[in-house]
């Protein structure tokens, strides 16, 4: 026991250094794998990993630490026994964390964020119990962690909305380009169970927004963004993402099959948009632009296709959607003739 204590106080030199990393980092998701790296090696257990669940329970993200790296798995997951028993407990008793023994071990599942859209869960499973030292830091590490990540949450959010503000869309966009299909990448049709999602990003901007500020003052201006804002969160996934860019504008990044399925998904949120009745304002509408992303194409430039896309339905009755790929189609755009590996900078 005095040799295995020892061994953790020499480590805690080491455990500060990467405390201070963890820190400097000014990423969400970076910050999760900083975490798991830092338990990782406080910890050295069996099997390590993170899970993001949705406000209805279910999983939404995984990251799993192995081989010295951490995987993030967002498809086709499923909510283990263990893990489902620990959210109950936690949640009904309000706990910091919950201990299953397992046939081999201990598994300790603890808390990490809770907020309206989800909660997140640290998995450790270990081949013993944690120790007084090792619970000890444990415990001031995950504490350090939540209060800085809930800095960096309230330094990427609108004070208004609660949606992402306008600098984060650029770290997602990074983000979401990894994700994005290859454009002529090959189908393993054996493999693949499922379409491949494509990802959209969308532009949207209320009709007559000014208007609303003119007649009713800026506190009804403001009240018409929050309520949009809200209808945002009720109409689209948890895992979809929404921003307001400024002013009356929002962009959303969406994931679905196709065009048609993008489209009925979008109309049916315009439709709920147009359907519900404000207090003392009566009924809104709402423009859209939208495109699909590509991996060949620079950011900049789809920003300007769904612009363009918006533009056109602002200019051309208000209150529809509008797709950048129908414009080109109709010949009424064209597509932009650089892709995003031509693009250099100084």
């Amino acid at each position: 026991m005095a040799i295995e204590k020892a061994q953790r106080l020499t480590s805690v030199p080491r455990l500060l250094d990467q405390l201070a990393s963890l820190t400097s980092i000014r990423d969400l998701e970076l910050i999760e794998f900083s975490l798991l790296t830092t338990l990782n090696g406080l910890l050295r257990p069996t099997s390590l990993s993170l899970v993001r669940l949705n406000s209805k329970g279910q999983p939404t993200m995984e990251i799993l630490y192995g081989d010295d790296r951490c995987t993030v798995h967002q498809e086709q997951l499923s909510l283990s026994r263990e893990l489902e028993q620990a959210d109950v407990h936690i949640q009904t008793y309000e706990m910091q964390y919950h201990t299953i023994p397992l046939e081999k071990g201990v598994m300790m599942v603890f808390a990490l964020t809770s907020t309206r859209a989800g909660r997140s869960y640290l998995q450790v499973v270990s081949d013993k119990p944690m120790s007084n030292l090792d619970s000890h830091l444990m415990s001031g590490v995950l504490q350090i962690y939540r209060n800085f990540f809930s800095l960096m949450q309230h330094s990427q959010t609108d004070e208004l909305t609660g949606l992402a503000n306008r600098k984060t869309f650029d770290d997602c966009v990074a983000k979401v380009h990894d994700l994005i299909p290859q454009e002529f990448e090959p189908v393993d049709h054996e493999r693949r169970s499922t379409p491949a999602m494509n990802y959209w990003l969308v532009m949207v901007d209320i009709d007559h927004f000014k208007s609303v500020n003119d007649r009713f003052g800026h506190l009804y201006g403001d009240e018409v963004l929050v309520i949009l804002a809200q209808q945002m969160k009720a109409s689209f996934r948890e895992d979809d993402m929404m921003f307001r860019f400024g002013g009356e504008e929002f962009v959303l990044i969406i994931r679905c099959v196709d065009q048609t399925a993008c489209r009925a998904t979008l109309e049916r949120f315009r439709h709920e948009v147009e359907s519900r009745s404000i207090p003392q304002v009566g009924h809104i509408t709402i423009s859209l632009g939208v495109t699909r992303m590509s991996r060949e194409t620079f950011t900049a430039t789809m920003i300007d296709y769904a612009d363009k896309a918006l533009y056109y339905s602002k200019h051309h009755g208000r209150n529809q959607v509008t797709f950048f790929e129908d414009l080109v189609v109709r010949g009424l755009e064209n597509l932009e003739d650089f892709k995003a590996a031509e693009i250099s900078f100084f």
